[in-house]
């Protein structure tokens, strides 16, 4: 059996670990070993589904702030373990030093594959964007394949080096069309179940948190319900930016409109549930949910920071951040009903983001023949608690 080790930072319930559980439930795991990697290993929708698949998870240190830690933490684990790939789903340059340890370690097949196209802001931002335009420059030429979800993506992660020496290869992030195929009952039953009925309802699903601009969001529904007051405005998801969210709702005189629904792992019932999916990120990669929310045939408006590989259907539309939040309300009004919700996941489909045919493609990368061995200098295992 090949050993796979699939690392990320923090192993949560974002859209990385949606990604990796739709693809790892429909590989063929009779021919792959599969551990989850994570410096932090948090509660998530996704945990359960993957045990009961045979798919291990490891935690390093569980602070994101012990570097060292985790670096010589892993260093073990690659070296017991034993991986014949590593595949890295990177947010930001730093991460890529993980890849140098994998090849130490002998790991032939070493995939960086970036999410994400900037840092959230923060006061040590400058300090890390420095961090990660050296660490992309000197550890994104460990990696032996690059792959991304969108072109920027690509650029953000990789060296211009490393991108003309050997491109990127383009991995949509996949999902499972069929069962987002729009179904009016349950949509009218959702409706029912959380007093929606007879009301425009506006939707976001994501990590409560500035990267995905919820507070933006809000502005734009204050001024959505002058004109139309039936509104309603649907919030899924959880993050560290709730309680904030509650506040600014309540400052605003907006609580009674909004819901704040929390995690679930039954996304598409809410967004048949929605008229139309609102999301006004800071920064993106290509974002699962607005695959998501395309194949369940819902207009789409998003920023113009969400790469243009998005657009997947005829209903989409793209407001730059700087446009007022009037624009953004108005947008909605235009936008209700331009949408054949029937036909979306068969759109969906053709533009080849089906997680089927992105399972398939991996699966293959992952039984490609060995690359070669790079001669490295083995450490001592000191920690007997790793398995063989």
């Amino acid at each position: 059996m090949r050993r796979i080790c699939c690392f990320c930072e923090r192993w949560a319930s974002g859209g990385i670990e949606s990604f990796l559980c739709n693809v790892l439930t429909r590989i063929d795991l009779e021919k792959f070993q599969v551990d989850i990697v994570s410096v932090s290993n948090e509660e998530s929708l996704f945990t359960h589904t993957l045990e009961k698949n045979g798919v291990h998870f490891f935690q390093l240190s569980g602070s994101q702030q012990k570097i060292v830690e985790n670096y010589n933490i892993f260093r073990i684990l690659a070296e017991k373990r034993r991986y014949d790939v590593f595949h890295l789903n990177a947010f930001q340059g730093l991460s890529l030093n993980y890849l140098h340890i994998a090849q130490q370690a002998g790991i032939p097949m070493r995939i960086a594959h970036s999410h994400n196209t900037s840092l959230r802001k923060s006061p040590t931002r400058p300090l890390k964007m420095a961090i990660h335009t050296w660490a992309k420059k000197r550890y994104a030429q460990d990696a032996t394949e690059l792959w991304a979800c969108s072109q920027p993506a690509a650029e953000f992660l990789f060296s211009n080096q490393a991108l003309n020496y050997k491109g990127f290869r383009f991995i949509p992030n996949g999902i499972d069309t069929q069962r987002f195929q729009f179904n009016i009952d349950i949509r009218e039953k959702v409706r029912r179940e959380l007093n929606l009925e007879g009301v425009l309802v506006v939707g976001n699903v994501g990590r409560l948190c500035y990267q995905k601009n919820q507070s933006f969001l809000l502005d734009v529904f204050a001024e959505l319900l002058k004109e139309n007051p039936e509104s309603r405005l649907l919030l899924v998801g959880d993050g560290e930016d709730r309680g904030y969210l509650i506040q600014k709702a309540q400052r605003r005189g907006l609580f009674d409109k909004v819901l704040f629904y929390g995690l679930t792992d039954h996304t598409e019932q809410l967004l048949w549930a929605m008229d139309v999916f609102i999301l006004p990120s800071r920064f993106e990669g290509l974002p699962v949910v607005g695959v998501e929310a395309q194949a369940s045939g819902l207009p789409c408006i998003f920023s113009d920071a969400v790469t243009s590989e998005c657009e997947l259907t005829d209903s989409v539309q793209f407001l730059p951040l700087t446009a007022s939040p009037l624009m953004w309300a108005k947008t909605i009004s235009q936008m209700k009903n331009q949408t054949n919700r029937a036909a979306a996941s068969g759109m969906v489909k053709s533009a080849g983001f089906d997680i089927e045919t992105v399972a398939k493609q991996i699966e293959s990368s992952y039984l490609a023949p060995r690359h070669h061995h790079i001669e490295t200098k083995y450490l001592a295992i000191m920690n007997s608690d790793i398995p063989e």
